[in-house]
């Protein structure tokens, strides 16, 4: 199944649905007990139309790249999008070329497709961090760049320090936490406009609220699940990509969920049945 593109700054298509690689190979640590299984879980994913990949250098203090790298052997590497993420420790100047390098070689590949500052870190001068991504850029290490829980102001900085198109934003937001995320606040009402005023997209993380399968029991989902044979949670995905410039990287081991995550990206919502689901909170 062809999930559905947007194109971002004129530029670069992507796909809405993605991967999200949390979690798996471990947390904090590599854990390599179920690398199996998600390797698995990702060649699946990508044989049944994922193409998007998203991972970062502290998932697992690396492992987690090293589990992606396996993975997509095989794979056209022309046809994947690979995103990674820099961690905040690491936005110096050197320390961020070393990471990068770092990333492509745990992921055994020459170029990144995005690359993101993973959390703003005011002991480092984005002046510094920019022109280490600037020069990655430059040498086509990475393709495109973006920003992950990153407030206004610090997008608007970084819009000054570099050429290059900022090509998203990765926020936590979904049916249920609109602006009151654990790291980021304001997310629907000042941060998102923001972005889309300047052509940001917006990928979700924790797209689907995890843990309060209830929330999605209310009287108004399951009616516009049943209208579209679709599962609540399926329905919770599709409000998220039925938006503009968004994305959404939900983890997903099992085959089922793949296959019902890629179905909900499909999934047309009227004008109505958004307005409904803008409506509602925990």
């Amino acid at each position: 199944m062809k999930i559905p593109e947007i194109t971002i700054q004129n530029t670069f298509k992507m796909p809405t649905l993605g991967i999200g690689t949390w979690e798996m190979g471990g947390r904090q640590s590599a854990d390599t007990s179920e690398d199996e299984k998600f390797i698995k879980a990702i060649r699946f994913a990508l044989e049944n139309g994922i193409r998007h990949i998203d991972t970062a250098e502290n998932y697992a203090n690396g492992h987690t790249e090293e589990v992606v790298g396996n993975a997509i052997k095989g794979f056209e590497r022309e046809k994947l999008l690979i995103t990674s993420k820099v961690s905040e420790e690491n936005l110096g100047y050197k320390n961020l070329l070393r990471s990068a390098e770092n990333s492509l070689k745990r992921l055994q590949t020459d170029y990144l497709d995005l690359y993101l500052l993973h959390h703003p870190n005011p002991d480092v001068p984005l002046s510094e961090t920019m022109k280490a991504i600037n020069e990655l850029i430059e040498k086509r290490l990475i393709r495109n760049f973006g920003l992950s829980n990153f407030p206004v102001n610090l997008v608007a900085e970084v819009m000054q320090l570099t050429n290059s198109p900022i090509i998203t934003n990765q926020l936590e937001y979904n049916l249920f936490t609109r602006n009151n995320g654990r790291i980021t606040e304001d997310v629907e009402s000042t941060i998102i406009p923001f972005c889309h005023e300047n052509n940001i997209s917006i990928t979700a993380w924790r797209p689907v609220l995890k843990g309060e399968k209830n929330a999605l029991q209310q009287p108004a989902i399951l009616e516009i699940a049943e209208k579209h044979r679709a599962t609540p949670m399926q329905i919770a995905l599709a409000w998220l990509l039925n938006k503009p410039l968004m994305l959404a990287i939900p983890k997903m081991t099992s085959e089922k969920h793949i296959l019902e995550n890629i179905a909900a990206a499909t999934i047309q919502l009227s004008e109505e049945e958004m307005q409904v689901l803008d409506k509602l909170s925990v």
